[in-house]
């Protein structure tokens, strides 16, 4: 699914493969605590369960907190972002084509098309732009920086949970069409996709030249410490360094798509889903970003009178 590809985005707790953990996350194989809340109320007759995933399956994210697989064992039904089937995961790669005719280096521009090819040397030699010649300009920017460790393979924790409940026999469903991800950036204009290219290789550059953790790297970080606050603040700032200043506007409508409105359409189908089967247990598994923050689903379901607890232990 898009998150999967998404680094310098703040708003998508994104794969990643070498880890920066806390100090005590260092001897563990799953994060400090779960980022995993407790719903009841209303016509529920057993708890149910919003599970904050990362797309990302090595180190401590590559396994879930025991009091996370215990609620997965629990439910009856999981449900993730969109269907984790090999079927509709293979699929997705065919909505990172042009269909505008041009190559991608006809559309950026030499002096972009330039900082490209720097990137992808830092990454491997063996990357050329060529590879991505016939990718949507919004598809680079959002793959580019996950590169390194996309190229290590791994199961994104999304991926192991959908896994689990296939083998334990349980029912599996989605909250949302690929196709509804897409769409937010294939309605960019061709303009707004170039600044985000333009923006994610300068994040790039800032990290490395900073020699400290990459953007993913600190979000990553945050996800294992299982401190919803420190998820959040992670996530502005990252966020705000690409928001700020001249691409304010393109900031905004970009952190309105991809969370304040699927928030409300995910909520929704939940709250569907509670209400025709109070009887069972009902286990939603979605990147961490749609917990937390203004507007995040728990809120939304407590306006429909459920109870949301955050599981500290």
């Amino acid at each position: 699914m898009i998150r999967r590809f998404l680094a310098p985005l703040a708003t998508l707790l994104v794969a990643l493969s070498p880890v920066v953990a806390e100090p005590e996350a260092k001897a563990l194989d799953h994060p400090v605590r779960p980022l995993l809340w407790k719903v009841e109320g209303k016509e529920l007759e057993k708890p149910s369960w919003l599970f904050g995933t990362i797309h990302l399956g090595k180190g401590p994210v590559g396994k879930l907190h025991p009091a996370a697989k215990k609620a997965l064992e629990g439910s009856d039904a999981v449900y993730t972002e969109v269907s984790m089937d090999p079927a509709t995961q293979l699929g997705l790669a065919g909505h990172f084509v042009r269909a505008d005719g041009k190559k991608l280096s006809e559309s950026i521009g030499d002096e972009l098309h330039k900082q490209l090819v720097a990137e992808l040397k830092k990454v491997s030699p063996a990357l050329t732009p060529a590879l991505f010649e016939s990718f949507k300009t919004w598809a680079v920017a959002v793959t580019v920086p996950l590169l390194e460790v996309q190229l290590s393979g791994g199961t994104p924790l999304d991926g192991i949970v959908w896994q689990m409940a296939k083998d334990a026999g349980k029912t599996t469903g989605a909250l949302e069409e690929p196709a509804d991800q897409f769409v937010i950036f294939n309605d960019l204009t061709e303009e707004e996709q170039i600044i985000l290219l333009s923006e994610s290789l300068r994040l790039q550059r800032e990290s490395r030249a900073e020699k400290g953790p990459s953007p993913v790297e600190r979000l990553v970080d945050a996800y294992v410490s299982g401190d919803p606050e420190r998820v959040e603040a992670e996530v502005e700032k990252q966020f705000h360094e690409m928001a700020e200043g001249e691409h304010k506007a393109l900031g905004d409508k970009l952190l309105k798509r991809l969370l304040d409105d699927r928030n409300v359409e995910m909520a929704k189908e939940m709250t569907a889903l509670l209400k025709a089967e109070p009887a069972k247990s009902h286990f939603f598994a979605v990147g961490a970003a749609h917990y937390i923050g203004k507007g995040n689903i728990g809120d939304l379901l407590r306006k429909q009178g459920y109870t949301v607890t955050l599981v500290t232990e």
